[in-house]
C-alpha cells in the first residue's frame, strides 16, 4: 500500500500568501511523517481544511477523506496535523484541545562549545511544530557574528547572517518565532579573556558598561540581531552579575550601586531596542537581588516589596527561571511575585541536559510538572524550558526530548498522563520514551526505586514525595569518568561499588535495547550505542580507585598486577571508544568547533588509565619503591555541613575533577 497523499484546501479564511506558506511548511512536515502532498485535492486521500480562529482551542475533525483543523496559532495547525495522522485508522474523529500558552517554546545552548547546525535546527522545529510549541530560543553568547569584530566568536563556530536568515524563515512556514538569546551584561567569559576584548571587560565575565567601545559592540549586535529574526523579540541575558561594577568600573568611576548601574544600561538597551523595532526581555534573578537588596535568587519572601520604585523598569520582560525548587506552591508564590513587578513575565524551566554526561530525567520530569502546573493555575501564558549544556556539552542534545515532549504536551488539553506521553513520544519522534527515561540511571542512585514507580514520576505526584527523583542533581557518572584512578577527589562523595553495579545493569538493558535495532533509527543506534560505552566503562571505574588503594594497603599483588592489566587497560580501550562514538554523535548534532575540548578530555580518561597502569606495574616490578598517591588518605570533597542548604549537590567542572593541583590559571 503506497503513502496517502493529502491536499490542502483553499479557503477564503485564508489569505493567498498564507495559504502559500503553510502548503510549504505542510510539504516538509508530510515528508517528516510518511505522507505524500497531493498537488490537486481530487487526487488525495484527505483534504485537510485550516481554519485560523479566534478562541484559543485546536480543533480537529475527521469524516472521511475530509479532515478541518481549526487553529489559533500558525504551529497549532501543525500539531492538528499530528493528532490527524496519529489517528488517521479513524474513519470519524473530532479532538478538541484548550490551549494553555501564548508561547511555549525550547532553548537550545549555542554557546558551551556545541554550536548546533543549521539542520540541527530544522529538525528541532519541525518536532516542536509537531508539538505546537511556537517560540525557539537560540543562547548565543558570543556566537552570532558581529560585522567589524572579527574575533567575536573566532573559532568558535559562530552564525552568520545568512545561516541565521535561513533558520529564521525556515521556522516561520510552521508559525514558529525564532528568539536570539544574547548577552549584553555578563557570562561574556569566552570573548572577554581575548586580547582583542581585553579594554571590554569590567571584572569577571562582565562587561565595562557606560564605555563607547561597549556601547558599540552592543549596537552591533542588536543589529545583527534585528537584520536575521523576523519575530521582533530578543533576550538581552543580563544574568548572574555578581560583581557588577565592581571591577574597571569602580576605577573609573569610583563606587555605584548596582541596582542604579543596571538600571541605566537596561534604558540605554531597551532605546536601542526600540530604535529597531525589537521587545526585549531579560533574566530576572539580577534584577530581584539588586532591587530588593538580596544574595538568594530563590529567597524572596512571598509578601516582599523591592526596596524602592525609582530603580524598576516596566518595559522589560522578566524571565524567572528555576531548574531546581520543589512543589507547586514554591513556583506559584514565586510567579505572583514577578506578576506584582508589573513587567511582562516568561517562566523558563530546566531539561537537565546539563547535569554531565547524562541527562536528569527525573529531576526534568519532576520540576516540570510542578513549574507548570503553578504556571497554568496562575495565569502564566509564556513558558520555554532550556537545554543548557554547562561546562562543554558533553550531554547530547538529542536527551532533551523527553522534557521537550512534556512542555510540548501539556500547551494543550489536560494534565498530560504516561500514557499520551509514551504515546505521543512515539509518533512525533518515532521513539520510545521508556529508553530514553533508562539514561536517568547514570545518575539518580535511586534509579531502580523511580524506574519502580515511574507512573508515578510521570503523574508528579505520589512517587516522586518519596525522594526517588534525584532531588539535589547529583552526577556520579561525570566524576568517576573523569576523576583520577589513583587520587580520586571524589572517593568518599558516592557508593562506587553500587553505581558499579547499577552501572552493570544498565549497560544490559542498553544492550537489549541495542539488540532490537530493526525498531531503532540510526540516531538512536548511536545514541544508546555511546551510552553503552560508557556503561560499560563506568562499571569498571566506579571503584577500581578503592579497590587499588584496598589492594595496596592489604599487600595483595596478584589483585593490583589483575587491576593493572585487567581493569585499567579496559579502561584505557574503552574510553577511546567512547570519544569516538561521541564524537559521530557531535559532528550530526553540532560544527565541528568546541569537540577538541571532549577530544581533550576523554582523550586523558584513557591517558591516566594507562598511566595508573604503569605506576603499578612499576611497583610490581620493583623499580619504585611505593605509591605515595595510594598513601595519602581520601578525604570527603565536601561535608554535610557544606552541602546542607545547597539545592544542588553534584560536581558540574571537569577542570576540577580531574585533580587537586593547578588546571586554570597561573
Amino acid at each position: 500500500m503506497g503513502k496517502k497523499k493529502i491536499s490542502l484546501a483553499r479557503v477564503v479564511q485564508v489569505a493567498q500568501g498564507e495559504w502559500n506558506i503553510l502548503w510549504e511548511g505542510m510539504g516538509i512536515f508530510l515528508e517528516q511523517y510518511g505522507y505524500e502532498r497531493a498537488e490537486k485535492e481530487s487526487e488525495a486521500d484527505w483534504l485537510v481544511t485550516g481554519y485560523p480562529i479566534e478562541e484559543k482551542k485546536l480543533k480537529v475533525k475527521k469524516s472521511g477523506k475530509k479532515c478541518d483543523i481549526f487553529y489559533w496559532e500558525k504551529a497549532h495547525f501543525y500539531r492538528g496535523l499530528t493528532l490527524l495522522f496519529q489517528n488517521g485508522g479513524k474513519e470519524e474523529l473530532e479532538i478538541e484541545e484548550k490551549v494553555n500558552f501564548h508561547s511555549n517554546g525550547m532553548m537550545m545552548d549555542c554557546s558551551r562549545n556545541g554550536v548546533p547546525t543549521v539542520d540541527t535546527i530544522k529538525q528541532y522545529v519541525v518536532w516542536m511544530a509537531s508539538l505546537g510549541m511556537n517560540r525557539l530560543y537560540l543562547y548565543m553568547e558570543d556566537t552570532l557574528e558581529i560585522q567589524g569584530y572579527p574575533f567575536w566568536g573566532y573559532l568558535r563556530g559562530r552564525y552568520g547572517r545568512e545561516e541565521m536568515q535561513e533558520c529564521d524563515g525556515f521556522a516561520a512556514l510552521f508559525g514558529i518565532t525564532l528568539v536570539p538569546c544574547i548577552q549584553t551584561l555578563a557570562h561574556l567569559r569566552t570573548a572577554l579573556h581575548l586580547p582583542a576584548f581585553a579594554d571590554y571587560k569590567d571584572i569577571d565575565d562582565i562587561l565595562l558598561l557606560e564605555e563607547e567601545k561597549t556601547k558599540d559592540l552592543l549596537s552591533g549586535l542588536l543589529t545583527t540581531v534585528a537584520e536575521c529574526f523576523s519575530g521582533g523579540i530578543v533576550h538581552l541575558g543580563m544574568d548572574e552579575a555578581a560583581h557588577l561594577g565592581r571591577g574597571k568600573y569602580m576605577d573609573l568611576h569610583g563606587p555605584e550601586k548596582g541596582a542604579k548601574l543596571m538600571k541605566r544600561h537596561l534604558e540605554w538597551l531597551m532605546e536601542e531596542c526600540r530604535k529597531r523595532g525589537l521587545k526585549a526581555m531579560i533574566w530576572s534573578d539580577m534584577y530581584l537581588r539588586l532591587n530588593f537588596g538580596t544574595e538568594n535568587y530563590y529567597g524572596i519572601g512571598k509578601d516582599a516589596l523591592p526596596e524602592g520604585e525609582e530603580n524598576l523598569s516596566k518595559e522589560a520582560g522578566l524571565c524567572y527561571w528555576d531548574y531546581y525548587n520543589e512543589g507547586t506552591e514554591f513556583y506559584k508564590n514565586y510567579l505572583l511575585l514577578h506578576k506584582r513587578l508589573g513587567n511582562p513575565l516568561i517562566f523558563a524551566g530546566g531539561a537537565w541536559t546539563w547535569n554531565g554526561v547524562a541527562p536528569c530525567v527525573s529531576r526534568a520530569l519532576k520540576i516540570s510538572y510542578d513549574a507548570l502546573d503553578a504556571c497554568v493555575e496562575t495565569g502564566t501564558e509564556d513558558v520555554f524550558v532550556t537545554a543548557w549544556m554547562d561546562n562543554g556539552a558533553e550531554t547530547p542534545l538529542l536527551t532533551v526530548l523527553p522534557t521537550l515532549l512534556l512542555y510540548g504536551e501539556y500547551g494543550f488539553g489536560e494534565r498530560p498522563d504516561r500514557k499520551k506521553l509514551e504515546e505521543r513520544f512515539a509518533f512525533c519522534f518515532g521513539k520510545r520514551l521508556e529508553q530514553y527515561c533508562l539514561l536517568d540511571a547514570f545518575d539518580n542512585p535511586d534509579y531502580q526505586e523511580w524506574r519502580g514507580e515511574r507512573m508515578g514520576a510521570f503523574a508528579g505526584h505520589d512517587m516522586d514525595r518519596k525522594g526517588y527523583d534525584n532531588r539535589y542533581s547529583v552526577n556520579p557518572s561525570k566524576t568517576f569518568l573523569y576523576q583520577d584512578n589513583l587520587m580520586g577527589l571524589f572517593g568518599k562523595m558516592y557508593d562506587g561499588e553500587k553505581m558499579g553495579g547499577q552501572y552493570l545493569s544498565l549497560e544490559k538493558e542498553l544492550d537489549a535495547v541495542l539488540s532490537g535495532q530493526e525498531s531503532l533509527g540510526e540516531e538512536d543506534k548511536e545514541l544508546f550505542g555511546y551510552y553503552r560505552i560508557l556503561a560499560r566503562l563506568l562499571s569498571i571505574k566506579a571503584n577500581v580507585g578503592e579497590r587499588i588503594r584496598e589492594a595496596y594497603r592489604s599487600g595483595d599483588r596478584e589483585k593490583l598486577k589483575e587491576l593493572a592489566e585487567n581493569d585499567l587497560e579496559k579502561t584505557a580501550m574503552l574510553a577511546q571508544e567512547l570519544n569516538r562514538r561521541r564524537e559521530a554523535i557531535w559532528m550530526k548534532e553540532y560544527k565541528p568547533f568546541g569537540y577538541e575540548v571532549l577530544d581533550i578530555r576523554l582523550a586523558g580518561v584513557r591517558q591516566r588509565a594507562l598511566s595508573a597502569a604503569h605506576r603499578l606495574q612499576c611497583f610490581l616490578s620493583g623499580s619504585i619503591p611505593g605509591i605515595p598517591e595510594l598513601e595519602e588518605e581520601i578525604l570527603p570533597y565536601k561535608t554535610k555541613e557544606m552541602l546542607e542548604g545547597d539545592l544542588q549537590h553534584g560536581f558540574y567542572l571537569w577542570e576540577r575533577m580531574v585533580t587537586a593541583g593547578n588546571i586554570d590559571g597561573v
